[in-house]
């Protein structure tokens, strides 16, 4: 039996999930969830225009973040295309951009998500609820309610940037400098590196030897040998985890299900690498989405190909639904969500914004509800009767009759 190593990245601590501050670290009052937080950005009008049709050069700016200015910031809009600035565009924001001084509490970088895709603004918060519940690393999401020059721009999704601050405090201040990849849309590492953007490669002369060799693992060894060969070079087991959970809460944008989405840290406390999720904006959208939807990405389809990885697999997913899928906890995390996003002030898009929010909340509200019910762990394969996510159950576990041993009809 293989036995994998604990991974060595830091856990977020239980204030994290309830929103409360961490008095030990300054950074967590920018990620405060009990309060509904507000950003001023100034941008001088000789920047707007560039601000409206370059995505890779940010402009000087100015920023009030609930009442703290910061000087010397610079932002850009984030995403992959322009959205015009009388819209409501997401930024990202590198806060020491024209003055390596400046900062917010520690922090040098922030995510301002406009949530175009997700009415309720909440998805990508209970999807780093679920992952810190689960063990795994992800970024802090708060609330704020966002202005460009005075105008309103609405309510907007916080999201702490998985740069080397992060690094440093999930995985400890020695182990902040190791390699970060980002996987843009859509495509895998271990088929392509290339696609891959290394953060610093040209300026620190970085070299991908690392991740080349993790994809040669994952693509040429046995299958009897896989699990071990990878682990010595990936946290096998927390990408397990993070495979159940992302089959577990309907990540379909995630890497397993379209190869987008992810960070993959080599972590120099132990030379293994981390995969760390982001672009959870839209989990939960379908409650009966099925587990044994068929992955893009090797890893994933390796795992599944395997007998042995695939119960493995199914066990973990069996254990996060009585672990890290906490009913209560989310509904509880909506309805704190809910009782913040209220004291927004009544500005134009805000207004659009909390309309939408009042439009959608109770359809996430049952499709949590709904998703419990669904992968309910009590539901059982075999027993005859069709549960669940089941599509037939023809009273055994055995394929080969038409009913798969996970009582999924057979092709």
């Amino acid at each position: 039996m293989v036995r994998y190593r604990v991974p060595s990245f830091l856990l977020l601590l239980t204030s994290a999930l309830s929103g409360c501050i961490d008095e030990g670290d300054p950074t967590a009052a920018v990620f405060d969830r009990t309060k509904l937080h507000e950003v001023e950005i100034t941008v001088d009008e000789p920047y707007l225009d560039e601000l409206a049709t370059d995505l890779e050069n940010r402009v000087p700016c100015t920023v009030v973040y609930d009442g703290e200015r910061i000087e010397g910031a610079g932002i850009r809009q984030k995403g992959n295309s322009l959205v015009d600035l009388s819209d409501k565009p997401s930024f990202s924001v590198k806060l020491d951009a024209f003055d390596e001084d400046a900062d917010l509490h520690g922090l040098n970088k922030l995510l301002l998500n406009s949530s175009a895709q997700d009415p309720t603004f909440l998805r990508e918060r209970l999807g780093a609820d679920l992952y810190a519940r689960a063990g795994l690393p992800t970024a802090r999401v708060a609330h704020a309610v966002v202005t460009l020059n005075g105008v309103d721009k609405g309510v907007y999704v916080v999201v702490e940037a998985i740069d080397k601050d992060f690094l440093r405090r999930r995985f400890g201040e020695a182990n902040g400098e190791g390699n970060l990849y980002e996987g843009p849309c859509c495509g895998d590492f271990v088929d392509d590196i290339d696609h891959m953007e290394l953060e610093d490669e040209k300026k620190e002369g970085r070299s991908r030897d690392d991740l080349i060799a993790l994809a040669q693992v994952i693509q040429d060894a046995p299958d009897a040998e896989l699990a071990a060969k990878v682990d010595e070079r990936l946290d096998f087991g927390g990408f397990i985890t993070s495979y159940a959970l992302d089959a577990l809460i309907d990540h379909w944008d995630g890497y397993a299900y379209r190869g987008n989405n992810y960070y993959v840290y080599n972590n120099p406390a132990d030379g293994r690498f981390v995969f760390i999720p982001h672009g959870m904006d839209r989990i939960l959208e379908d409650p009966h989405f099925d587990p044994e939807t068929t992955p893009v990405t090797r890893l994933p389809q390796r795992i599944r190909e395997i007998p042995a990885l695939d119960e493995q697999l199914h066990a973990e997913i069996g254990r996060l639904v009585t672990t890290a899928w906490d009913e209560n906890a989310l509904l509880g995390a909506i309805d704190q969500a809910e009782g913040v996003l209220r004291t927004a002030s009544a500005g134009e898009q805000t207004s659009r914004d909390i309309a939408d929010f009042d439009a959608n909340v109770s359809g996430l509200r049952e499709t949590v509800k709904l998703r419990g019910t669904l992968v309910d762990p009590a539901i059982h394969c075999g027993d005859g009767l069709v549960e669940g996510l089941e599509t037939c159950d023809d009273g055994n576990a055995s394929s080969g009759d038409g009913c798969s041993a996970r009582c999924r009809i057979e092709p």
